[in-house]
């Protein structure tokens, strides 16, 4: 999966928590929120005034993909057969950050687990034609 099938594939599934996202989907929009943050901490520090315009349309960027990124961690934590309530164990301090680094780096499940098959197709597929195509 390329970096802008991912990020494409994030937006269009932007609020959609339920289902699994392979390790490249959740890392390629991980980047993509970390390019949108440098700048804005940059033009934060550089500017000194939190009003300019620059910062705001960066902060703007960045606010746009809160959602997408809480989305795509609960499912790249469906991928490994973790529950979303999982992922406050990053709140621990020091261990819980490297309990839940593992599980977004480990390989998801192979088959069928608890929250669905793998997703690993560029782009989503509904529901309907994934009936036609196991039916045809």
């Amino acid at each position: 999966m390329t970096f802008f099938d991912a990020v494409a594939k994030c937006y269009r599934k932007y609020v959609q928590f339920s289902g699994r996202a392979p390790k490249g989907e959740y890392w390629w929009f991980v980047l993509l929120t970390i390019l949108f943050a440098w700048p804005l901490l940059l033009a934060e520090i550089g500017s000194g005034t939190w009003y300019s315009f620059l910062t705001f349309i960066y902060f703007m960027l960045t606010l746009s993909t809160i959602l997408p990124l809480a989305a795509v961690w609960t499912r790249r934590l469906h991928d490994v057969g973790k529950s979303a309530w999982h992922g406050f164990f990053f709140f621990i301090p020091i261990v819980g950050f490297f309990i839940v680094l593992r599980w977004l780096t480990k390989d998801g499940d192979e088959g069928k687990n608890k929250y669905g098959e793998p997703d690993n197709h560029a782009v989503s597929i509904p529901a309907k034609a994934k009936k036609a195509e196991s039916n045809g």
